[in-house]
């Protein structure tokens, strides 16, 4: 499975996710995944790992209410969403 940052998002899934954001105070990144053929991922694993991650964030500690709403709102959009603390990123 390859995931990527979801790109072009309908106005209304944007919205519902900038809505969880103000509501939780949380910093959420959405990704797309899906699947690829076997050899393909692991010719794409190969790649990353030599190129590394472009930028390291660290994960925000979501309580176990604000982790069911995530969740809940994967689930309803399809998506992966990975919640991050906010400003503490940098360059990989």
């Amino acid at each position: 499975m390859v995931c990527e940052i979801a790109r072009g998002l309908e106005p209304s899934k944007l919205g519902e996710i900038e809505g969880l954001e103000r509501e939780t105070g949380l910093t959420l990144v959405a990704f797309a995944c899906r699947s690829l053929d076997p050899a393909r991922e692991e010719r794409l694993m190969a790649v990353q790992a030599e190129i590394g991650p472009p930028l390291n964030v660290p994960p925000a500690q979501p309580s176990d209410e604000q982790l069911a709403r995530i969740r809940a709102l994967e689930s309803s959009l399809g998506l992966s969403l990975v919640a991050v603390r906010s400003g503490g990123g940098g360059a990989g």
